[in-house]
């Protein structure tokens, strides 16, 4: 009985050291597996963390870049406002002062220049108005159904006092019944602007035709003129903030230079594209896309 007692002892000693034992090995793995887990979240948060350290960084070079342009749009913006009214107050000085000192035929000359300056700067403030409408995309792009010919006829109408002053002839051929899906506002700021400056660059007695060809998703609108022209050295520095230029038109007029900036933008907002063909001396063609109202 003292052997069953002993053998009985040493079972249970035994059992209570494989328990110890397998309790040890139990917590050894869950450790193991804590400090796993522990590493792998580690890894995982370095790996967020290098990734919006890389993201902050994209982030503030897009913010430079925008303040530069920013900056640089508002002294274009700044000097073109400057100039006109530069000009408008200087005529008004002069035949405030001086005017029993020119003919009538000079007067009428100064209230001309005047009066162009007044436009110009009107121009520039309507692009700026649509401009910052559009930096709010969500409330300020609108694509609804145009008629293409009726918005042609009725931009034209508006140019055919400044074209028949300078003995320019506005011409369209586009189908009555062909439509569009755009944001009306912006479409007729680029189609004033392309007007705009076809009859800047063109000579007295030019033709500016605009017409349309039906594509399968869009229709290609083109604004053509057979004024100046332009070098292919002027060409690639159209549509580019930071080659921002612009030269006087045919007849001295000046320009803001920012129109086709506004254009190309406003056409992108509808997944188009806009474009330029021309030569020096052989005039210029605008062609831009809209979608196509199926």
């Amino acid at each position: 009985m003292e052997n069953n007692s002993k053998s009985g002892k040493n079972i249970s000693i035994k059992s209570k050291n494989d328990l110890q034992l397998m309790n040890d090995k139990a917590n050894i793995f869950s450790k193991n597996k804590t400090e796993n887990n522990l590493r792998l979240r580690l890894n995982e948060m370095e790996e967020m963390n290098g990734q919006l350290q890389t993201r902050v960084q994209q982030d503030a070079c897009k913010l430079n870049e925008v303040v530069e342009r920013n900056a640089k749009f508002l002294s274009i913006i700044a000097h073109d406002l400057r100039n006109p009214f530069n000009s408008i107050i200087g005529i008004l000085d002069i035949l405030g002062h001086n005017i029993d000192d020119y003919s009538k035929d000079e007067i009428g000359n100064l209230i001309h220049i005047a009066s162009n300056s007044a436009v110009n700067t009107y121009n520039l403030l309507e692009n700026l108005l649509s401009w910052s409408a559009s930096q709010n995309k969500e409330k300020s792009f609108n694509p609804v159904k145009i008629n293409l010919n009726e918005l042609i006829i009725n931009a034209l109408e508006v140019f055919n006092p400044s074209a028949t002053q300078k003995q320019l002839t506005l011409e369209h051929s586009i189908n009555p019944d062909l439509h569009v899906t755009a944001d009306f506002q912006m479409v007729e700021t680029i189609l004033r602007n392309l007007v705009s400056n076809a009859i800047k660059y063109s000579n007295p007695g030019g033709v500016i035709f605009i017409s349309a060809t039906e594509k399968k998703q869009f229709v290609e609108i083109e604004v053509a003129d057979n004024g100046v022209g332009m070098s292919l050295h002027t060409k690639k520095k159209l549509f580019k903030m930071d080659e921002f230029q612009s030269t006087l038109g045919t007849n001295n007029e000046p320009g803001t230079g920012l129109g086709l900036l506004f254009c190309k933008e406003f056409v992108e907002m509808h997944g188009g594209k806009i474009w330029i063909e021309s030569e020096y001396g052989r005039g210029s063609k605008f062609r831009f896309t809209l979608p196509h109202y199926l």
